[in-house]
């Protein structure tokens, strides 16, 4: 009688016949695979939290690092990425500005654009724009609008001298033609603005703009002509409104002149 054979020990990693059929049966084709639509994984659904916070988080930061808003920048200044890429924070323009309208920008500003120059035409400092001897009077101004801006008395306003660009080390204030070009767009504010309400008639932005850019509606409201605005300040420097209706407005003015990167329509 003959020993028993020994069974054949199962190779390390192999399946029994039995258990690879069970297996193969329970596995889904490549058809249903393809069919079964595929859910979000919990990581999936972590990552894409994880993204649109980032996204938001980068939102916030670009609006603390540029501002809500451009800067009002002194002539030659426009064109605000090139200006912040070559402007050095070194101050000189605002040291030399005559009429004292240069500031400088806070941290409420955006931080790319802290210590940057800014306008500001009702700086507190300011002293109302009065016409020289030489152009006593609007005619005289209108016929040579720079030579009147250069004699007039007051600060708080841009006369176009020029000096900010001449001694700016980097460029960043380049070659300005206030006849083409414009620091900014003066616009009538209606909420603040005494001609709009039946607190009498205000026509001071019409009778001293030195380049009789603004006029008068039917209505008696005053009106800015853009094509002949250069954005000198002069309007906004005089306006009343912030004192007359300081109970309702408060340091805003019945016209401001705001950046328009738009261009100066000629």
């Amino acid at each position: 009688m003959g020993e028993p054979q020994p069974s054949e020990a199962p190779q390390r990693g192999a399946v029994p016949p039995t258990t690879r059929a069970g297996r193969d049966a329970a596995q889904p084709s490549d058809a249903s695979r393809r069919a079964a639509p595929r859910g979000i994984s919990r990581r999936g659904l972590l990552a894409g939290a994880a993204g649109a916070a980032l996204l938001l988080g980068l939102g916030g930061v670009a609006r603390a690092t540029a501002g809500d808003t451009v800067p009002l920048r002194p002539p030659g200044g426009q064109g605000e990425q090139r200006f912040i890429a070559a402007c050095i924070h070194c101050d000189r323009c605002r040291g030399v500005c005559p009429r004292g309208v240069i500031g400088t920008c806070g941290i409420e500003d955006g931080i790319v654009n802290m210590r940057t120059p800014t306008l500001d035409f009702h700086v507190a400092t300011a002293k109302a724009y009065r016409r020289g001897a030489a152009h006593a009077d609007q005619e005289a101004v209108l016929a040579k609008p720079y030579e009147a801006l250069l004699d007039a008395g007051g600060s708080g306003f841009c006369d176009f001298c020029m000096l900010c660009a001449k001694n700016c080390p980097t460029g960043a204030l380049a070659a300005f033609d206030p006849d083409r070009h414009w620091i900014g767009e003066a616009r009538i504010v209606p909420r603040s603005c005494i001609a709009f309400d039946k607190l009498g008639g205000c026509r001071k932005c019409v009778d001293y703009c030195p380049f009789g850019a603004i006029s008068l509606d039917e209505g008696k409201r005053p009106v800015v002509q853009p094509e002949k605005c250069n954005g000198c300040g002069v309007c906004e420097n005089i306006c009343p409104s912030s004192t007359y209706r300081t109970f309702r407005s408060g340091l805003q003015r019945g016209i401001e002149v705001v950046v328009n990167e738009q261009g100066r329509p000629l």
